[in-house]
């Protein structure tokens, strides 16, 4: 990591948390059966990601849930499967450079007091992080990496990081998890 990249994440970090101290977050763990709405953030960098985000996504909403998904993009551009979506997609330009959303949809998701918010990712892109930290969602389920001190409910994946088994092993602790 060069200098002032160094710096930079540095500098993005005291956003977060001069954020986090602004708009502080109540925490309140939620299983699969308390829970009522579902936030889910994923990232594109591989091209599956969006097709299984949005199938489980779908899934969810059959359910019953309310579920609102955002899907970040490593592009300057959204690509053609970006338009018309029910999933709010957004890329690099959609954001300052300490993570921070510009846009009103990623405002708004990241404000919203979603029960569940599933971190999708292990991707470190400032966005992804200040999202994430910043979120008003009271219980947030992702895999254990570096620095997750930010999720309430972590999955150790082991070997297999896929996307599909970090969903698969977060709705089976969701569903054991009595509240």
């Amino acid at each position: 990591m060069s200098f002032f990249q160094n710096i930079k994440n540095q500098l993005a970090g005291l956003k977060i948390k001069s954020q986090q101290k602004k708009n502080p977050r109540r925490k309140e763990f939620h299983n699969l059966d308390s829970a009522k709405s579902i936030g889910i953030l994923f990232d594109t960098l591989q091209e599956k990601n969006h097709t299984i985000a949005k199938k489980f996504s779908e899934d969810l909403a059959q359910k019953g849930y309310k579920v609102q998904a955002v899907g970040w993009i490593n592009a300057d551009e959204l690509p053609d499967f970006g338009v018309a979506q029910k999933i709010v997609f957004y890329t690099n330009k959609d954001v300052k450079w300490s993570g921070e959303p510009i846009i009103p949809e990623l405002i708004e998701f990241t404000n919203t007091k979603f029960d569940l918010l599933f971190v999708l990712t292990k991707s470190e892109h400032v966005s992804i992080k200040y999202i994430t930290q910043t979120s008003a969602a009271a219980c947030k389920v992702g895999s254990l990496v570096d620095n997750c001190e930010h999720l309430d409910l972590m999955i150790d994946q082991g070997k297999n990081s896929s996307i599909e088994n970090l969903i698969s092993e977060s709705l089976k602790y969701l569903s054991q998890i009595k509240k």
